[in-house]
């Protein structure tokens, strides 16, 4: 039987509703700075995540608009929409999901390692990690932003990374990701990965069903986790037991 020696967390959907109430405002609020008449909706926005980082995805609008923007201008837009994205980090208005302190307590109880692996650049994840998070922070043993690697989810580099640094096996190793592109990018780099669907995810039709299961959320004693597929849950929520089950 294999036994679980690290989880992997994404953190855009997965720790925290970072998405549409976060990254979404501060980009549009930074378009507004620099005279763009730029402006994702929440129905845009979800389509960008299709698109791994955020510079990346000023770049992609940016060639689907035929925009003269350059690739430096497009820079300093990402840069402007850190500051407002930790503007919005510090007053409060960006909280951890149901479920994640709980099972981050647990994990650490067992001596589970536990690493951050994002392709948020760290300039955006640091305000969330000294503020929402700060109580938490010692339980992990490290964090991969987009800065530490070049190729970012769906490829497999940021995960790859994180095996590395854990120095564990795979097989002893989940991932537990919000996304298509972050399910691709674990089962690439040859992880079981959980499926924890975003709040914003009103259908369960269209999801993939690459993860080796999916719930969703970690669940709550008052709100316990739903199963949508794979192994059956032990407890009404997503713990230790639970993910040792869905690596073997």
């Amino acid at each position: 039987m294999n036994k679980l020696k690290a989880v992997f967390w994404d953190v855009d959907g997965t720790i925290a509703d970072t998405e549409l109430c976060g990254h979404r405002v501060a980009f549009n609020l930074a378009f507004k700075d620099f005279n763009l008449d730029w402006y994702w909706n929440e129905n845009k926005y979800l389509d960008l995540l299709s698109i791994s980082g955020g510079f990346n995805r000023i770049m992609h609008y940016r060639n689907e608009t035929h925009s003269e923007l350059s690739k430096s201008q497009c820079s300093n837009i990402q840069l402007r929409k850190s500051f407002h994205y930790k503007n919005l980090i510090q007053s409060g208005k960006i909280k951890v999901r149901e479920g994640v302190l709980r099972l981050i307590n647990e994990l650490s109880c067992f001596d589970i390692d536990q690493f951050i692996v994002t392709t948020s650049g760290r300039a955006s994840l640091e305000p969330f990690l000294n503020t929402s998070l700060s109580s938490h922070l010692h339980n992990f043993s490290g964090v991969i932003t987009y800065e530490d690697v070049s190729k970012h989810k769906p490829f497999p580099d940021a995960y790859k990374l994180a095996v590395q640094l854990s120095k564990k096996s795979e097989v002893n190793c989940i991932a537990i990701e919000d996304s298509i592109i972050g399910v691709e990018a674990a089962k690439a780099a040859n992880l079981n990965c959980l499926l924890t669907l975003p709040p914003w995810v009103s259908s369960f039709q269209n999801i993939t069903r690459k993860a080796n299961a999916c719930v969703n959320s970690l669940g709550s004693g008052q709100n316990p986790s739903t199963l949508i597929y794979g192994k059956k849950l032990i407890s009404n929520n997503v713990d230790v037991e639970y993910l040792t089950n869905i690596i073997n």
